[in-house]
């Protein structure tokens, strides 16, 4: 099963305590809630619209994950509120197997203070414990802040497909990032380290 060791306590930057941990099934609802508010911004940054999935798909992604050895599903609650997430599997062709993709989502209210960070460096971390070789992700053009979030986290840029999304009538373009995990690798944010 893949899960987290342990839940990790990380102060973010206005002080208040967050939690990061893996998903278990009594997170699907306040997953879901959080899914939702992010898919309904007025800026589109995820592909789901809102109320796509409901509690009992995110009841089996988080099972699903839970029972592959190679893919993680964290959650970052503060004060028994959900406000980030990260998914990370697995490449499915057996010559990429050591290449994990990530999507990650924070709450609006959140972002800025640590959440995406805490997420994506335990996960990192993990991945990297478990054979992982290289992390990518993907995101829009026009979500800058992101694109800026994941290059000051090493991340780069390695392509972009035109036209690759359809959602709410709009075509979206795709930026793939990519970033290397190999000996040299160490997060230095977190300085407890393992998952």
């Amino acid at each position: 099963m893949a899960v987290l060791r342990r839940a990790r306590h990380v102060t973010l930057r206005d002080g208040r305590e967050a939690i990061v941990r893996s998903a278990v099934p009594g997170d699907a609802g306040r997953l879901r809630r959080l899914i939702d508010a992010v898919a309904a911004e007025p800026e589109v940054t995820l592909l789901v619209l809102p109320g796509q999935f409901g509690a009992s798909a995110w009841r089996r992604r988080i099972a699903d994950a839970a029972a592959d050895p190679h893919s993680l599903l964290l959650v970052a609650e503060v004060d028994d509120r959900i406000v980030g997430n990260l998914g990370l599997r697995p490449d499915p062709h057996l010559c990429s197997a050591h290449v994990g993709t990530i999507g990650m989502s924070v709450g609006s209210t959140w972002r800025g203070v640590g959440v995406g960070s805490s997420l994506l460096e335990i996960a990192a971390d993990w991945a990297h414990g478990h054979g992982c070789r290289r992390i990518t992700l993907s995101v829009f053009p026009h979500n800058t802040a992101a694109i800026r979030f994941y290059e000051a986290k090493g991340f780069v840029r390695e392509g972009l497909r035109r036209g690759q999304f359809m959602r709410a009538g709009a075509q979206l373009d795709e930026v793939l990032m990519g970033r290397q995990l190999d000996e040299s690798f160490v997060w230095t944010a977190l300085p407890d380290g393992g998952g």
